[in-house]
């Protein structure tokens, strides 16, 4: 149970890490493949990277220490089991001499147990969210599980100095057991749960104040985490560490500016890291969805950001408030700092229509001025 719950805990470390790295890249690739990122489909899709991720953890950890004599000590042991359900016979052989409770306590059936109930969310998966054949489930199953079994006998592909976890053939079965029992499972969620699978919709709709928030949640989450990778690259060099906000207000405000003015200005969108991956456009309020210019990337930066770099998250919070509510009281979503700089966003898809539509009226008009009289 201990080595269980220590690969519980890895699988919640790597589920936060991938989170971390690919949160934004994840929601682009959901707005620009469905025009929208909302409710459940985005949470199964969320489950299904911590099930993998439980996967990877389970398949590789509790490491032991190879540091000492490890490999020597289990040099004996066998990793690898070929004989069929040697498993099962090892729960009825402990089901001799122990009662029923006892039995069912205990780790020989729970491994048993476990290696079963691991599988079933693989297979609901196949038939909840893919809507896939009992066929798929199986061959998903037994393959996940042989790659799994083949990583650990192996000694992870020869990285480790030596196999450290048993090779075992019951568990192919009970693994491929446990997936077909989950896609029995999914049928019966196809008929209960709301359909996981995103729709695509026309994203021509103006943006909404939660995807506007979600958008800036994005910019701060990438500032944050190229500020932290900045740090450990720092520290890796053997660098001084800045230790007080008015030693680091320069490096953040240079990196703000790079982020939110610089990027920006290479993109037609006008769209910083956050707005790009829930596909916004900064564009100027005449209705021309003329790209916004870069006085106005600047002086939104030294609104929002510079406070930030010099100040730390205070300001940052009071300006992001005073924004939240001029942005709610107004009808067409326009936040101070957007008044200010006379711009709005707009989806992508809004963008290109908006342009589309100015696009015949200047064609003709310049159709007309060249026509002599």
């Amino acid at each position: 149970m201990d080595s269980w719950i220590s690969s519980a805990e890895y699988a919640f470390v790597f589920f936060a890490v991938i989170g971390v790295l690919l949160v934004a890249p994840w929601v682009a690739l959901q707005y620009r493949r469905f025009g929208h990122f909302r409710g459940w489909p985005a949470l199964v899709s969320a489950s299904i990277v911590l099930y993998a991720s439980s996967l990877v953890a389970f398949a590789l950890f509790p490491l032991p220490d190879f540091a000492g004599d490890y490999c020597a000590r289990h040099a004996s042991r066998s990793h690898l089991n070929l004989q069929p359900l040697a498993s099962l016979d090892d729960v009825t052989a402990y089901a001799s001499d122990h009662t029923l409770l006892q039995t069912l306590s205990s780790g020989v059936f729970l491994q048993v147990l476990f290696n079963v109930v691991f599988f079933v969310p693989l297979g609901i998966y196949v038939a909840y969210r893919y809507r896939r054949g009992i066929v798929t489930a199986l061959l998903a199953s037994f393959g996940v599980s042989v790659a799994m079994e083949t990583t650990q006998g192996t000694a992870i592909w020869g990285l480790a100095p030596c196999a450290y976890r048993m090779a075992d053939v019951d568990d192919l079965i009970t693994n491929t057991a446990g997936g077909l029992i989950g896609w029995f499972i999914g049928l019966a969620l196809v008929r209960i749960l709301p359909d996981a699978r995103p729709v695509r919709v026309d994203d021509d709709e103006p943006p909404t104040r939660r995807r506007r928030a979600l958008g800036f949640v994005l910019d701060l989450w990438t500032f944050v985490l190229l500020s932290t990778l900045g740090v450990l690259a720092w520290n890796a060099l053997g660098l001084p560490q800045p230790q007080t906000i008015g030693e680091r207000w320069p490096i953040n405000a240079a990196a703000t500016f790079a982020l939110f003015v610089i990027l920006p200005m290479l993109r037609r969108d006008r769209a910083g890291p956050g707005r790009i991956a829930v596909h916004l456009a900064l564009v100027r309020s005449d209705d021309s969805a003329r790209s916004a210019g870069w006085v106005a990337l600047v002086v939104r930066w030294a609104w929002r950001w510079l406070p930030y770099a010099v100040l730390g998250i205070a300001p940052l919070l009071v300006l992001l408030l005073v924004d939240s509510i001029v942005a709610w009281v107004r009808k067409d979503r326009r936040s101070l700092i957007d008044l200010i700089t006379r711009t709005q966003y707009v989806t992508r898809q809004e963008a290109a229509l908006i342009r589309e539509r100015h696009q015949p009226v200047s064609s003709a008009a310049s159709a007309d001025a060249s026509t002599p009289p």
